[in-house]
């Protein structure tokens, strides 16, 4: 099993930082570039949101990922007050929709499995990417696109 693990600044300075970081690890574990780019974007989306969101004063937010060859598992947390998810993330005809608010949904749409733990204390996002994800999708068809870390 292969583990990366960073605290980085709640400033978005930091968000790209970040994404570079899960990129070169993501590249380290075998995805290819394709894979890296969707990894790396739905990092940065997630990020985006502890800072935005999530942010406390002199606060910072951690990235850790753990690669054991049939998954690939990021986890943010940010140590905000959490928010309410329902309804967030959900497709949205394009004249109802603003410039803004497409991270959970473009998260959820390259991901294999995308998970929000929100508390007082700070929200956890994992985000899932199946290390055979063509083998996955087929396996998987009409189940939504959507894999559990049971079926990776």
């Amino acid at each position: 099993m292969k583990v990366f693990q960073r605290h980085f600044c709640s400033e978005y300075g930091a968000v790209g930082e970040a994404r570079r970081a899960i990129a070169h690890f993501a590249r380290e574990c075998g995805f290819d570039s394709h894979e890296i780019s969707h990894i790396a974007l739905a990092v940065g989306e997630a990020c985006n949101n502890a800072v935005e969101h999530g942010h406390v004063v002199g606060a910072s937010f951690k990235v850790e990922a753990l690669f054991d060859r049939r998954k690939f598992e990021v986890k943010i947390e940010d140590s905000g007050g959490g928010f309410e998810l329902s309804g967030k993330g959900k497709p949205v005809e394009p004249q109802e929709r603003g410039t803004r608010g497409l991270g959970i949904f473009l998260m959820r749409a390259i991901m294999d499995d995308v998970d929000f733990d929100c508390g007082q204390n700070g929200t956890t996002v994992t985000l899932t990417k199946c290390r055979d994800a063509k083998v996955r999708r087929f396996e998987n068809a009409g189940k939504e696109g959507s894999c559990s870390n049971q079926s990776c």
